[in-house]
């Protein structure tokens, strides 16, 4: 089966970014792991570096960790809350076209998370945390990402639940579709 691809333009380059599904690790530079985390109220987790730009909990691997062990201390680290289970939804392989990094190929985890919410005491890089309506989360995200993400959020719904009720709680408005 054939799987999607974007071209993404950041910081003055371009990426052809292909997904993979879990059972099908890229070859790549380790990038770390993306979390989409849901509440026991499923609700999802939204962190800020600065207070206007927001994204899910994610981060880069520490020498030696594993995919899932990145994701774990990545959500503690930023978001403040414990995975419970987590399912991994697949891969992103990002190869960088031009610019400063051309040739440089990345990949990147991406799960379905449970976790419970911790005391808000943050001690890295993050300084603000929200709990978000699922029907919130395009206000959320990343422009530039938009095309990853619905595809990712298209897979936790599925995922999350066989309900008419979890299959659209990622809903994607109109104006996001692609």
């Amino acid at each position: 089966m054939q799987q999607p691809t974007w071209q993404i333009n950041t910081y003055q380059q371009r990426w052809h970014v292909r997904w993979h599904p879990a059972d099908s690790e890229p070859a790549g530079k380790a990038h770390g792991s993306a979390g989409i985390c849901l509440t026991p109220e499923r609700h999802i987790v939204v962190v800020s570096q600065n207070g206007r730009d927001w994204d899910v909990p994610a981060g880069r691997s520490e020498a030696g960790e594993s995919w899932a062990a990145t994701l774990q201390r990545e959500v503690a680290e930023e978001a403040c809350a414990i995975v419970q289970s987590a399912s991994l939804l697949g891969f992103c392989q990002s190869q960088c076209l031009d610019g400063a990094e051309q040739g440089l190929i990345l990949v990147r985890a991406f799960w379905l998370a449970h976790v419970t919410i911790q005391a808000w005491q943050p001690q890295f890089e993050m300084i603000e945390r929200r709990i978000i309506a699922p029907s919130q989360i395009w206000s959320y995200l990343p422009q530039a990402y938009l095309p990853i993400y619905r595809h990712v959020l298209q897979l936790a719904a599925e995922f999350s639940s066989a309900t008419q009720q979890s299959r659209s709680l990622f809903s994607s408005p109109e104006a996001h579709k692609g």
